[in-house]
């Protein structure tokens, strides 16, 4: 038994499934199998516990009541009524996806087939005998007979065998006339295949039970169909439902809704690998979907740092207790690195390739003389206080002598000088200090900065280097929106290129975002994106490119035909790919006028909120219900 366990979890390795088994929950041992029983009989899902007697008297806790046409399924404090379609005449052909209809049902059913195999003498007497009635009553379908002389030298060249099968379908709902409705489009989406259905009535009881495994003698309607028909009517097409409980951070991130009506269990992680991409053009709910995910990721406790653009998180970070800085240029950043960083060894590597950084080296490589004197300047801070510890202070370590030296380039990056106000602030204030508080949100602007590359090399090597010595172990989240842009500079991409690979085993994940895939691609590290993360975020995209998503993406014609035609905008649906599968999901959050408010980013409300923030503060209490009250008044 074993041994063929192993067969059919191999042989079904892509769909990722597993045996269901006992597990314990409050000290007590339940039942999977005894569940999934449970449910087929009683038309519901609940714990059953492992019990030392029959699994019959387990499974068996709610009445079902047989009619004419309908079950009564009696729950301790309401009834459920069921009713059942099947397979009165099979289709004269059989394919792939015949059943995806019934799949997106708005109601609960539970489809059943099953296939038991002939013998290969019994097969030809099945099909002999389909022949010769043709035949002796003057059918007049030629095609059909000549099928069947096909049909038997296959059989006996064993490139199909033949089996007995029967399907159902059973309906639920929560009154008769309710359920008269949902039968009706249950037969209609089964007779769009080409079968016809009937409703049971007299062979109800018998095809209820049948739905059991190995009930076999119960089958109320069957009929001879060959393993290649069985295959076609169950392909294992399904919509995924994602993973609820169990996942690398413990419960589903946040539930969403399916093309299908189905749920959708969203996680960040596939596996361990955490790492995710996001695109969608402007307008088309990337921004809402991007911190709606992060507002239900706070269940999980996590850290998390978010270079943002164009101040699309302000609100969120800010309402979410986060410290967010909108860095601009001129203002006074609040980086002060000589004074915040601690000098043990690995900081003074660090320094040494910063200082280098503000000096040139991005523009000729610094000679080994020149690495050593920064390093030895560095080591002279080591004997100043911290509040003395300045780009100045630095200076005073180094030959001041040289027009062209160090010293010399370093004076535009002190304070006073036109550079001054970037990194050599009175103060450490870059809310990093909010995480040792126990703070755990933190949000840059970057927008002023990605396109000076003066001031982004080192800034964001600096703010990187910071978000490093937070990846202890804790549950991290690196968020980097339009992060193509962050990416232009070298030191940057090499460091994002690094924790791709290697944040998974840190207990930390990044999330990349931009507007369209066209950015990722031309990314010099665009091979490591697409590797590294198995979660990926399509939104709707009518002029997206077919050799971006489809060549770049490598996803399927299909997934491409969703993101440029089908889906709209206004549906709020996505597609959401994780491994192999991928899904048609909703974040529709038409009602939630304020929430949208906050997570959508606009910059109308980030200059409202700005604006009476300087009249209350920033406490979130202060400014929030000011803020919603305007808005609405507005």
């Amino acid at each position: 038994l074993h041994d063929k366990v192993a067969d059919v979890m191999a042989a079904l390795k892509r769909f990722e499934p597993r045996p269901l088994s006992l597990y314990e929950h409050g000290g007590l041992l339940f039942s999977e199998p005894s569940e999934v029983l449970h449910q087929i009989v009683g038309g519901r899902r609940e714990p059953i516990p492992l019990t030392e007697g029959r699994v019959a008297s387990a499974i068996y806790s709610d009445r079902v009541i047989v009619g004419r046409e309908t079950i009564e399924i009696r729950h301790e404090a309401a009834s459920r009524y069921a009713g059942m379609l099947s397979f009165k005449e099979y289709p004269a052909r059989t394919r792939t996806g015949m059943l995806d209809g019934a799949l997106t049902s708005p109601f609960e059913l539970i489809l059943t087939q099953s296939f038991s195999f002939a013998s290969k003498a019994d097969a030809r007497v099945i099909m002999g005998r389909k022949q010769n009635q043709m035949v002796s009553s003057g059918d007049k379908a030629a095609s059909q007979i000549d099928e069947l002389d096909e049909a038997m030298d296959d059989l006996e060249s064993n490139r199909f065998v033949l089996g007995e099968h029967h399907l159902t379908l059973s309906v639920f709902a929560s009154s008769v006339k309710e359920l008269t409705d949902n039968l009706a489009k249950a037969r209609a989406s089964l007779t769009s295949g080409g079968a016809v259905v009937a409703r049971e009535d007299l062979g109800l009881e018998a095809a209820w039970w049948a739905q059991l495994p190995g009930n076999f003698r119960y089958r109320a309607r069957s009929g001879a169909i060959t393993s290649r028909n069985f295959a076609a009517l169950s392909p294992f097409h399904s919509y995924p439902i994602g993973q609820k409980d169990g996942n690398e951070w413990g419960p589903a991130v946040a539930l969403l809704k399916t093309a299908s009506g189905s749920p959708y269990y969203f996680n960040f992680h596939y596996g361990d690998l955490g790492n995710t991409f996001v695109c969608g053009p402007s307008g088309a709910g990337k921004t809402v979907l991007l911190n709606f995910m992060l507002s239900q990721l706070e269940k999980h406790d996590p850290h998390v740092v978010f270079f943002d653009k164009d101040r699309g998180a302000d609100l969120y970070v800010r309402a979410a207790g986060g410290a967010y800085l909108p860095l601009k240029n001129g203002v006074p950043t609040g980086c002060a690195p000589l004074k915040a960083l601690e000098l043990t060894p690995q900081n003074k590597v660090f320094l040494t390739r910063w200082v280098g950084k503000l000096v040139g080296s991005t523009t000729r490589e610094l000679t080994v003389t020149e690495l050593r004197d920064i390093a030895s300047a560095i080591d002279g801070l080591a004997d100043l206080p911290v509040e003395r510890r300045t780009i100045g202070a630095l200076r005073t370590f180094l030959n001041n002598t040289d027009p062209e030296g160090i010293a010399a380039r370093l004076r535009r990056w002190e304070r006073g000088g036109p550079l001054g106000w970037v990194f050599d602030n009175v103060i450490e204030d870059i809310g990093f200090g909010a995480f040792g508080a126990g703070g755990r949100f933190v949000g840059y602007d970057m927008t002023d900065f990605l396109d000076n590359e003066e001031i982004r090399t080192p800034l964001m090597a600096y703010l990187f280097h910071r978000v490093e010595q937070l990846i202890d172990g804790r549950r991290i989240i690196i968020v980097i929106d339009e992060f193509w842009k962050a990416l232009q500079d070298e030191g940057f991409r090499d460091l994002a290129q690094n924790k791709l690979k290697t944040i998974r085993k840190q207990n930390g994940l990044m999330l990349f975002a931009t507007q369209s895939p066209r950015d990722a691609l031309v990314s010099p590290i665009a091979h490591t994106i697409i590797e590294q993360c198995p979660t990926q975020i399509f939104l709707p995209n009518a002029r997206g490119n077919h050799a971006d998503y489809v060549e770049g993406f490598k996803l399927t014609e299909r997934e491409y035909e969703l993101i440029a035609r089908e889906l709209s905008v206004e549906s709020r649906r996505f597609v959401l790919k994780q491994g192999h599968n991928s899904v048609v999901a909703e974040l529709n959050l038409r009602g939630f006028d304020d929430e949208l408010a906050i997570l959508s980013g606009r910059t109308a409300n980030v200059e409202l909120a700005e604006a009476i923030r300087a009249e209350v503060g920033n406490q979130g209490g202060d400014w929030l219900p000011i803020f919603h009250q305007r808005r609405n008044a507005g």
